[in-house]
């Protein structure tokens, strides 16, 4: 732990700088308050990738740029003459390429299905008939060997909110490197969030949903500070077990965000009132009808991660889906993450979403940060992911040109500092029946 420290904290005092040597390695600052104690920091192995064009994140490029990085870290990003990383590095000339943060994927079951129709892969829910279930925490059931893993790791998706699903308040969400195989450091950090759904979800109402999830976080400030009369007994009946309602009390102390699928306008809104009356973190997934009210989601500084493809309305709540959500919504000052949405097998077409909303109106620019960035500030991750900078973990993708036309994939993808095989179940299968030959002589062998 004592190395890992030092190179995260080292790594940490670089932001903005380079570094002209890595032998001379600066001395262990003080550690920074918020910095995460990741399961897999390691300071092994050294790379540095040269004469990149950096697209950092938050809306900078770096032409010409190099990138080095020490075990899982950034250690310095800056001009190439200027970063150096010593003897014995692996280095990696781009020519030019562009080298972009790896993506995240929000509000996704990925880790936790397999395939939908055999219940023996899928971990999505806890299945009772209890509508609060913020105690099921999705960190524990997330399978490392899950193929859609690799599959999507090579298309650029470096990590995700790993989201349960089912009741008003599902669980907690789980942040994950797509590191395949690795059982366990796979969970970067558990209990970053509780999703949780508006709508008709309980009682067949929506105002019913909302007086639920209005009773149920009153009683989860009750439970934290009644807990001794509560174990004695000595307190009223409460809405939820008390484990859900604990699982609750992160948020309302500020410390994690309350992330809730909405897309009615006035489901938007009363999630505003929620975040300004309990002064309480709201992220809204999918936001269908965000642009309807972006100047109040705005002004109460709530995130919206929406999927753009998504423009046909399955319901009443998704009237006036448009492809220009996203747009809409940024030019109103809302922070804004695009994602696919409840889904594992292809969130590597994230890209494409993030291409649609281009074509909509959405700044480039805006674009990566809305699968970057952005994601990582609204999941309160931006303190480690989400940008090229110096001190945060190295998930790195390398594309010919821009990531977000369709014709575009990466040539290269680094998670945590480790350069992938670029191999997946998918690319094997492609390479076993590429070649048909075999096929044929098997099939004249037979006719003889």
């Amino acid at each position: 732990m004592k190395r890992r420290t030092w190179l995260a904290a080292a790594a940490a005092a670089t932001v903005g700088a380079v570094v002209g040597d890595a032998s001379a390695a600066p001395a262990p600052p003080r550690r920074r308050s918020n910095e995460l104690r990741l399961p897999f920091d390691h300071g092994q192995g050294r790379l540095l990738i040269t004469h990149a064009k950096v697209h950092v994140g938050d809306g900078t490029v770096l032409d010409d740029a190099s990138v080095h990085v020490v075990g899982s870290r950034i250690m310095a990003v800056g001009p190439g003459e200027r970063v150096s990383a010593g003897d014995g590095a692996e280095r990696v000339d781009l020519g030019g390429k562009w080298l972009v943060p790896g993506f995240i994927a929000a509000a996704t079951p990925l880790g936790l299905v397999e395939i939908g129709a055999e219940d023996s892969t899928v971990d999505t829910e806890r299945k009772d008939d209890k509508s609060i279930r913020a105690g099921y925490d999705a960190a524990v059931a997330v399978h490392a060997d899950s193929s859609l893993i690799g599959v999507n790791a090579i298309d650029g998706v470096t990590s995700a909110a790993v989201t349960p699903v089912g009741g008003l308040v599902s669980g907690q969400v789980a942040w994950i490197d797509l590191a395949a195989g690795d059982h366990t450091g796979i969970v970067a950090k558990p209990r970053i969030a509780v999703h949780a759904h508006l709508g008709q979800t309980f009682g067949g109402s929506r105002a019913a949903t909302l007086a639920q999830l209005s009773e149920t976080l009153d009683d989860a400030d009750f439970f934290d500070k009644r807990r001794a009369a509560y174990d004695r007994r000595q307190s009223r009946d409460l809405v939820a077990h008390p484990r859900d309602l604990e699982a609750l009390v992160p948020v309302l102390r500020g410390q994690i965000p309350l992330v809730v699928e909405a897309h009615r306008a006035s489901d938007l809104l009363a999630l505003v009132d929620l975040a300004k009356d309990r002064g309480i973190r709201i992220v809204v997934v999918g936001a269908t009808q965000g642009h309807a009210v972006a100047d109040a989601l705005a002004k109460a500084s709530i995130t919206a991660i929406v999927q753009p493809s998504e423009n046909l309305p399955g319901n009443l709540d998704r009237l006036g889906a448009r492809r220009d959500n996203a747009a809409k919504l940024h030019a109103a000052g809302v922070r804004v993450g695009i994602a696919v949405l409840d889904e594992a097998h292809n969130v590597r077409n994230v890209s494409q979403e993030a291409g649609i909303a281009i074509a909509h109106g959405l700044p480039r620019a805006a674009a990566l940060s809305a699968v970057t960035h952005n994601l990582a500030i609204a999941y309160g991750m931006d303190a480690d992911y989400g940008t090229i900078t110096a001190g945060k973990v190295a998930n790195l993708a390398a594309y010919d040109d821009d990531p977000f036309e369709l014709k575009n994939v990466p040539t290269q993808v680094w998670i945590r500092g480790r350069t992938l095989s670029m191999r997946s179940r998918q690319t094997r299968l492609r390479d076993r029946y590429m070649d048909l030959s075999r096929f044929r002589d098997h099939d004249a062998g037979a006719r003889r």
